[in-house]
């Protein structure tokens, strides 16, 4: 008898070795200088972008409310500081009417409008003005808000949207201001106290 076995037998398993690292051209080592310059480039694209869509919605349009003085006060038919208010802001002196297109354009008849110029820009600018507030006239003719007493020169009683009729909208006692553009109608009184 043979002691042989007749169970299949497993060859040894091979081991391969593993090659060493070697520093090639594309070995992380090298691509870190790539990796600062994307993100560099990521960065300037993403902040520049972010100012470029800052400065766009910050320019004015018709309907903002504006702080506007002339730049030289000697000269109120040259160029305005302008800088976007809050309409609410005691600071916001008058409102964007309209937006000519180019300087030779006039504002509207009807109404007290100021045209002048920023940074390349031809406006028209009107009061701003709320119901229920008292205003003061500033000598350089911008209505300038104030706490209502009964020394306060004009309070706006009313506004109305559109154009109706002259003398149809007002109460007793009080005159219309009217504006073509936007179309509006304030009513100024006066403040009889509280």
């Amino acid at each position: 008898m043979s002691t042989e076995s007749t169970d299949p037998v497993e060859p040894p398993a091979v081991v391969t070795p593993v090659p060493e690292e070697s520093e090639t051209d594309e070995s992380p080592k090298n691509n870190n200088w790539l990796k600062f310059v994307i993100v560099g480039v990521l960065a300037i694209v993403l902040v520049g972008g972010g100012v470029w869509a800052l400065t766009s919605l910050n320019s004015t349009g018709v309907g903002d409310c504006v702080s506007a003085s002339p730049k030289d006060v000697d000269k109120p038919d040259g160029d305005w500081n302008i800088s976007s208010k809050s309409c609410g802001d005691a600071d916001a002196t008058h409102r964007v009417a309209s937006m000519l297109k180019n300087a030779e354009d006039q504002c509207p008849a009807e109404g007290i409008y100021e045209q002048m110029q920023s940074d390349g820009k031809s406006m028209c600018l009107m009061p701003n003005l709320a119901e229920g507030n008292c205003y003061t006239s500033s000598d350089d003719g911008a209505f300038k808000k104030e706490a209502c007493t009964t020394d306060s020169p004009v309070k706006i009683v009313k506004k109305v949207d559109g154009l109706p009729e002259e003398g149809s909208v007002c109460p007793e006692g009080s005159s219309e201001l009217r504006f073509t553009e936007p179309a509006s109608v304030y009513c100024m009184g006066v403040h009889e106290g509280s």
